[in-house]
């Protein structure tokens, strides 16, 4: 009996070291699962701020460089006071070819941050279709950012009358 009892005895021991192992380990598992799964979280957020930096500084560097072009852009329109000489840089090219010359400012539309200013105008002229031509091409290589929006031409004997309505860009 004595012998039982001591197996019993040594064995309900070495049972329940056992059984405490067992339970130690499972616990010590679940918490390396947790720590690799919020270390694996932490990992990434840390990857999506790198990214985020990242961009930032190639968002501040196309920024700058945007700003260059944005004054290059914006140097390159006349500031709405130089417009003044639009018209009579438009008579001398009309004259230059041997055109009529009639002009009208309609409506202007101010600069705004991300936008140019607006200026329409109405042109009249009359003279020959190659003189004409020769204007059109005058302007296009002139100092003022112009377009058309309306061109008619009337023939009147060998000459045309002509009507048209534009507008120039400013700062």
């Amino acid at each position: 009996m004595e012998f039982r009892q001591w197996l019993l005895k040594n064995g309900g021991i070495a049972l329940a070291v056992i059984l405490f192992l067992a339970i130690l380990l499972l616990l010590l598992g679940r918490d390396i699962s947790s720590r690799t799964a919020m270390i694996g979280k932490q990992r990434q957020d840390l990857l999506l701020r790198s990214q985020a930096i990242n961009s930032l500084a190639l968002l501040r560097s196309e920024g700058e460089k945007s700003e260059n072009i944005f004054k290059a852009v914006k140097d390159f329109l006349p500031t709405s006071d130089q417009l003044i000489s639009f018209p009579n840089t438009l008579e001398n090219l009309a004259k230059n070819n041997q055109l009529g010359f009639g002009f009208a400012f309609n409506a202007e539309v101010p600069a705004s941050e991300s936008e140019p200013g607006v200026n329409t105008f109405t042109l009249t002229s009359s003279g020959a279709y190659n003189n004409f031509l020769n204007f059109l091409k005058a302007v296009e290589k002139g100092k003022y950012y112009a377009g058309f929006d309306f061109i008619e031409l009337n023939k009147k004997d060998k000459d045309f009358q002509i009507l048209m309505k534009g507008k120039v860009f400013s700062q």
